[in-house]
């Protein structure tokens, strides 16, 4: 079975400044730099010809490349107790019309929607029950947190594996969004990685 979610990979450079908000906050279990990602869409566990079919939907979507801003924090908590801290997303119609053509997409194969409202933000930590009044004491004096906005360029199918140290998240199909002044290192990356996997295969079925 594969544990699959769609989401949008974040520049390294902002990745770097939310690895440099982790400090102050005892008992925090912090999101490792290389999985901080915006969930569009949790999908949860499939089969592999259920998982071809997603991919094969997700990619009939043409939307165009956007800027995305990170202001301030947030938290989810449950009487009292907090369970995640995150970084906030200013909210775009484009971000939203992206989310809702996703959501249309897999309900094309099945995939069940979700109950809750799509809320975009960047999990940075998860606690154990840590009391709200002294994390929000936190995030005022971690605050203010503002980046300036930068460029989304892709969307991408994850996979997720879990095991004791944490998820690893691995990228499956990176989806570039159409857009004439938008690149996505990201997605450069990725596709200069498949060039290099192919071009290893191709020399190593040569010999």
């Amino acid at each position: 079975m594969n544990r699959l979610f769609v989401a949008l990979a974040l520049p390294e450079h902002v990745r770097s400044a939310l690895t440099g908000l982790r400090r102050g906050f005892p008992g925090a279990r912090w999101v490792a730099e290389e999985n901080f990602h915006l969930t569009l869409r949790f999908i949860g566990e499939v089969d592999n010809r259920a998982m071809d079919d997603i991919a094969d939907q997700l990619d009939r979507i043409r939307e165009p490349g956007f800027d995305l801003e990170i202001d301030g924090f947030g938290c989810f908590e449950t009487k009292g107790k907090v369970r995640a801290l995150w970084a906030r997303t200013v909210g775009s119609d484009e971000l939203s019309h992206l989310q809702r053509k996703i959501d249309t997409a897999l309900d094309a194969v099945g995939v069940p929607r979700e109950t809750r409202k799509f809320k975009p933000h960047i999990t940075l930590a998860r606690f154990k029950d840590a009391p709200l009044d002294q994390v929000n004491r936190l995030i005022c004096e971690a605050s203010p947190f503002r980046m300036a906005p930068f460029p989304i360029g892709s969307f991408t199918l994850f996979r997720s594996f879990l095991n004791r140290d944490g998820p690893i998240y691995r990228p499956e199909v990176v989806y570039p969004l159409d857009g004439d002044d938008f690149s996505d290192p990201y997605f450069d990356e990725f596709r200069d990685d498949e060039e290099t996997d192919w071009e290893e295969s191709e020399a190593a079925s040569s010999h």
